[in-house]
């Protein structure tokens, strides 16, 4: 079967639904339409797949979330820590990037959590304490001189252990506000990035979060980096663990 031009049309459409993270099949008829070409039509599907090899960029899943890519370092697609809210700065690169892989490591510990298709939540306040063990526990790797994985992570640790949980600004704009000197802000601030990306859901109660299926899809895709790695084995050690996350089999939005 030769393409149209209408089908190449409807690739296109398919992969810019697709780099919009909010978006999804169930609140649009047409990403509906051209999702169902791709998973129904074998043509089609080649062709979207040769496109977005192009791109640097691989379909991970095409369930009723959506079409969820993954990306090397060099897609055009990719992101880098440093574009994250208030992480231009060397500090708050690690920690942002320390949070992020920490959230994944929190929630899918083990190998058969990457396999289970159900609703995690994550408290801040707990996810942060949780952190704070976790660094504690670092810091006894190295005080016996057991080296980190890497670089970026065994300097991240060390930062969020230097900071204190908590700290209000007192002055200026950021007066009565969590400051980015304390860790609570960036688990607060990585949190609420993970919304943007619908990577997470706010509850209404709030200071709980609800991470999605793109979430899951994203964190199996990483799996096997060494910060991710560390940590989750990290968290399979009860010792590590302030209070464990909390888990259902609620279905989401």
């Amino acid at each position: 079967m030769t393409l149209t031009q209408n089908d190449h049309t409807d690739i296109g459409t398919l992969i810019a639904y697709a780099i919009q993270p909010t978006q999804r099949p169930g609140r649009s008829q047409e990403y509906r339409r051209v999702l169902g070409r791709y998973r129904t039509e074998s043509d089609f599907r080649i062709a979207a797949d040769a496109v977005l090899h192009g791109l640097s960029a691989q379909v991970l899943s095409d369930g009723n979330f959506g079409l969820v890519l993954g990306v090397s370092p060099e897609s055009p697609f990719a992101f880098r820590v440093g574009d994250m809210p208030h992480a231009a700065t060397r500090i708050g690169r690690l920690m942002a990037g320390l949070v992020l892989v920490g959230v994944a490591a929190y929630a899918y510990p083990a190998p058969a959590d990457l396999e289970e298709e159900r609703v995690r939540r994550v408290t801040d306040v707990e996810f942060e304490q949780w952190m704070r063990a976790v660094c504690e526990r670092m810091q006894k790797h190295d005080a016996a001189g057991e080296p980190v994985p890497d670089d970026g992570l065994d300097e991240a640790w060390r930062a969020y252990h230097e900071m204190p949980s908590t700290l209000v600004g007192d002055r200026g704009r950021g007066s009565g506000r969590l400051s980015p000197k304390c860790t609570l802000y960036w688990v607060r601030n990585i949190l609420g990035w993970l919304v943007e990306q619908g990577m997470a859901r706010a509850d209404s109660t709030g200071g709980t979060w609800m991470l999605t299926e793109r979430f899951r899809i994203h964190v199996k895709d990483m799996a096997s980096e060494p910060a991710y790695t560390f940590l989750a084995e990290i968290a399979r050690r009860p010792q590590a663990a302030s209070q464990p996350f909390a888990a259902d089999n609620g279905e989401e939005a």
